[in-house]
């Protein structure tokens, strides 16, 4: 079983991106918005299923004193993805030798339905098993989402690989028994793929 992270590995983002958008649709100057989201740990919250997003919402509101429309803010915040291109291969050699395949990220609701919804094909094509932090309400590195993923895989962790391109998740993963790398770039996980027998046909 092989399991992805979702941004920075299988999608590029931009938070910088993101909080200019949400400010040009709330007029809260984007330090505002920073201080709330990650200082205020408003997105952690989200993100371990604590705030819906329409909670999510309103406490951007209250704190800031805007009157903006709940759709449009998370758009604005989550219209911030592409696809990272260089790891496809990967992925479709791999889907194609029929291994199983997952997502294990921590997201929200609104960041995720938006990257369903907006043409990134690949997510519902090829991967089986979607194990979200607000869906399951755990975060990596806590050692919960590691055994939702191996409870959903129906495996024992030692027949998990996973990947992932932040050092502290990837070591909670390999404490709870995953065979776990960092992402650094698609020949790093093709080679580090090759050194566990895994072939591919280019």
């Amino acid at each position: 079983m092989f399991y992805f992270d979702l941004g920075n590995v299988l999608l590029k983002f931009s938070w910088a991106t993101a909080y200019r958008q949400m400010s040009e649709v709330s007029g809260v100057p984007v330090s505002k918005i920073r201080e709330i989201l990650e200082d205020g740990r408003v997105q952690v919250r989200y993100e371990s299923g604590e705030l819906s997003s329409r909670q999510c919402c309103e406490l951007f509101c209250q704190q800031t004193g805007a009157e903006t429309d709940c759709d449009s803010l998370l758009e604005a915040g989550s219209n911030m993805f592409q696809l990272n291109v260089g790891v496809v291969p990967v992925i479709v050699q791999l889907a194609l030798a029929r291994h199983r395949l997952g997502v294990l990220s921590n997201t929200c609701e609104a960041h995720w339905q938006h990257c369903l919804q907006k043409g990134f094909g690949i997510l519902q094509s090829v991967f089986e098993i979607y194990i979200l932090s607000y869906e399951v309400k755990a975060m990596k590195p806590d050692e919960e989402i590691y055994a939702a993923a191996a409870e959903a895989a129906r495996l024992s962790p030692q027949e998990i690989f996973f990947i992932d391109d932040m050092d502290e998740n990837v070591e909670a993963a390999r404490r709870f028994g995953f065979d776990a790398v960092q992402y650094q770039s698609p020949r790093q996980v093709e080679e580090d793929l090759r050194r566990r027998g895994v072939r591919f046909n280019y």
